[in-house]
C-alpha cells in the first residue's frame, strides 16, 4: 500500500496539471497557448492515469483521477480552447443551430451542453452501484452545526441553515456590487431586466448543480476516504479557484473570490453530507453574473 504522502503527491500533481494553471501560466508569459499546449497536459494527465491502473495499490484515487480526465478531455476546465464541448460549439453546425435560435434558448443550448461532463460522471456512478447520498446528492442535514473555521469568523455554534442563508446573501449583494462599478450599464438596462432575469435563473440552477456537482461533490466524494477530508477540500478549492481565472471577476481577485466560495460550499457538504446548502449559495451570485452577462 502506499503512503499517505505518495497519494497526495499524485493527486495534488493531477489536479495542478489538468488545471487551468499551466494555461495561464502560459497565457500571462507568452500571450495565446498553441495548440499542442493541451496535448502534452493530456499526455502528461494519461501517464499519471495509467499508473492507478499498473499498480493496484493507487486504485483508491482512480475514481478522483478519472473524474479529472471527464472534465480535462470533455473541455470543461476553466480558459482551455480544446476538448470536446469546446469543439462541439466551434462546430459549423453548433454555430449554425445556435444563431437560429431566440436569445434565450442558444444560451439555455449552451449552459445545457456544459451538463455533459455532469451527465458522464453521475451516469458511470450509477452504473458502478454508487449510491446518491455517497455523491452528496440529497438534502443534506440543514441544522447541522458549522465547525468553528477562522475563515468565516465562526467562534459559537451555528447551524448551516442559518449560516447558508447568511453567506448566501454576501456573496448575493457581493457580486451585485462588484459588477454594478465594473460593468457599463446601458439606458434600457432596466427595462431588459423583466425578460432576463427568468433565463438567468434557469441557467443559474444549471450551472449550479453542474459545477457543484462535477467539481465538487464527485471529487470529494472520492478523495474524503483516500486522503481524509481536509485535504480532499483543499484539492478541490484549489482546482474551482483556478478555474476562474479567466472567469467573472477574473484574475487574482476572481481566483481569491472563488477559491473562498469553493471552500465554504465543499465545507458545507462535508459538514451537512448533502448538496442543497452548496447550490442555493451557488446560484444566488450566479443569478446576478448570469443577468449582467445576457442584457
Amino acid at each position: 500500500m502506499p503512503n499517505q504522502k505518495t497519494l497526495l503527491i499524485i493527486t495534488w500533481t493531477t489536479t495542478l496539471l489538468v488545471s487551468s494553471l499551466p494555461l495561464i501560466i502560459w497565457r500571462e508569459i507568452f500571450g495565446n497557448e498553441p495548440y499542442w499546449w493541451a496535448w502534452i497536459t493530456g499526455i502528461a494527465y494519461l501517464m499519471i492515469m495509467s499508473l492507478t491502473f499498473v499498480n493496484e495499490s493507487f486504485k483508491q484515487i482512480r475514481g478522483y483521477i478519472l473524474i479529472l480526465g471527464v472534465i480535462f478531455f470533455l473541455g470543461y476546465g476553466g480558459g482551455w480552447r480544446e476538448g470536446l464541448i469546446p469543439l462541439i460549439r466551434n462546430s459549423k453546425i453548433w454555430i449554425e443551430l445556435i444563431d437560429s435560435l431566440p436569445w434565450f434558448l442558444s444560451s439555455l443550448a449552451v449552459h445545457l451542453l456544459r451538463l455533459l461532463p455532469a451527465m458522464v460522471i453521475l451516469t458511470f456512478s450509477l452504473i458502478k452501484g454508487i449510491k446518491l447520498k455517497d455523491i452528496f446528492l440529497v438534502k443534506g442535514n440543514l441544522d447541522a452545526e458549522v465547525k468553528p473555521s477562522l475563515l468565516l469568523g465562526i467562534k459559537k455554534k451555528d447551524t448551516w441553515k442559518k449560516t447558508g442563508l447568511i453567506f448566501g446573501i454576501i456573496f448575493f449583494l457581493g457580486t451585485f456590487i462588484f459588477l454594478l462599478f465594473t460593468t457599463k450599464l446601458t439606458q434600457d438596462f432596466l427595462s431588459k431586466l423583466i425578460y432576463v432575469i427568468p433565463t438567468a435563473i434557469i441557467i443559474a440552477c444549471i450551472n449550479g448543480f453542474n459545477e457543484e456537482f462535477t467539481l465538487r461533490a464527485a471529487p470529494l466524494s472520492r478523495l474524503k476516504k483516500a486522503i481524509g477530508e481536509e485535504e480532499a477540500l483543499k484539492l478541490t478549492t484549489v482546482f474551482f479557484g483556478l478555474g476562474h481565472y479567466y472567469g467573472v471577476p477574473n484574475g487574482i481577485i476572481g481566483v481569491i473570490l472563488s477559491s473562498f466560495l469553493g471552500w465554504f460550499l465543499g465545507k458545507s457538504m462535508l459538514e451537512t453530507h448533502g448538496f442543497l446548502i452548496a447550490w442555493l449559495v451557488h446560484i444566488l451570485p450566479d443569478i446576478i453574473i448570469f443577468t449582467f452577462f445576457l442584457i
